[in-house]
């Protein structure tokens, strides 16, 4: 039986704490109980943390990017204790017309744990079944962290297809940014990732493959276009550069105005689409493909690893702006 479960509260805006937080004796019905090993801060948690979402509910437990080891196995025995896995951290009502049609990803009841509901920044998490997915043998659970960010651009991805030499523009360097920079590479596209944060530049000249740079060097047209700043200014730069007959795929979201040229858009025959996190578990599944076959490539977004013990420093290194992936390391945590 679980007893001990130090988790990270926040009550209010730049407010939180560790703390201990009750767990239930007994896992619930269709539910499995996780001890989580590592968790990723995401630039959500961060919005959680400035008070910038507006649907956000507090008090609640922070995070949603997690690995960690199966404690307590559900009743009907779809996972075993001891098993590796990740979290999908979205629950759809599985009832409205949307989930009917197979959107799950965009459920008009969705709950968001670290958001809406209870995240997983605690020593164990109860779980839905059907949002757990096995890590493949030997993946290293930092590495895993990945996959939940990594599904994200891969769904954003499948809406186009980047066939080998075609150019690619990446708007933001972030997370997200990287991991699309490195995506288009390894499918074969031309990269160009802009951003106006020089540290983010400097991270992503450990990729030789991919060019980078201030949005200054964007000066010519591209076959695909990956907004990825979330910014009003990075969004029509996009609709700027895009390709008569290309492709830009909004992933970055922003609350500000943004003038949309629907002449150049129209007469171009250019397409946009926006992209909202992932259908599950494939878009986890192709994700762990590209984890397990390159893991060099991916390791370098992970910049910080802190005890949880340390969460404050992790959040102010995150907020920073000037770093890539950070994590929370949770195994020592009793």
């Amino acid at each position: 039986m679980t007893t001990n479960n130090q988790a990270l509260v926040i009550k209010s805006p730049q407010s939180f704490n560790k703390e201990s937080v009750p767990i239930h004796p007994e896992v619930k019905e269709n539910n499995a109980r996780v001890k989580v090993e590592f968790g990723g801060i995401c630039g959500s948690d961060l919005s959680v943390y400035k008070g910038v979402i507006s649907h956000a509910r507090y008090p609640v437990v922070m995070g949603h990017e997690l690995y960690g080891e199966v404690a307590e196995a559900d009743k009907h025995h779809l996972f075993t204790k001891g098993q590796k896995v990740v979290v999908q951290p979205n629950i759809a009502c599985g009832e409205c017309d949307l989930c009917r049609k197979g959107k799950k990803n965009i459920c008009r009841h969705k709950v968001s744990l670290g958001v809406t509901d209870n995240g997983g920044f605690s020593n164990y998490v109860d779980v839905p079944v059907t949002n757990l997915l096995v890590v493949p043998d030997d993946m290293d659970g930092k590495l895993a962290v990945l996959a939940e960010p990594l599904a994200v651009v891969v769904h954003a991805f499948r809406k186009i297809s980047i066939e080998e030499g075609e150019s690619v523009a990446v708007i933001g360097c972030g997370t997200e940014g990287m991991l699309s920079s490195i995506l288009a590479n390894l499918l074969g596209g031309e990269v160009n990732a802009v951003d106006i944060n020089q540290e983010k530049l400097d991270m992503m000249k450990r990729f030789q493959d991919i060019h980078s740079g201030s949005p200054s060097i964007l000066e010519e047209e591209y076959d695909h276009v990956i907004e990825a700043a979330g910014t009003p200014p990075s969004v029509e730069q996009a609709f700027d550069i895009v390709k008569p007959g290309g492709n830009v795929v909004i992933i970055g979201i922003t609350d500000g105005d943004v003038h949309f040229p629907a002449r150049k858009i129209v007469r171009s025959d250019a397409t946009v689409f926006g992209s909202i996190i992932y259908d599950f578990p494939k878009d986890f599944q192709r994700a762990f493909d590209f984890l397990k076959n390159y893991p060099d490539m991916f390791t370098p977004i992970i910049s910080k690893i802190y005890p949880f013990s340390d969460y404050e420093a992790a959040f102010e290194t995150a907020l920073s702006g000037r770093v890539g992936k950070v994590l929370l390391d949770f195994n020592e945590e009793e």
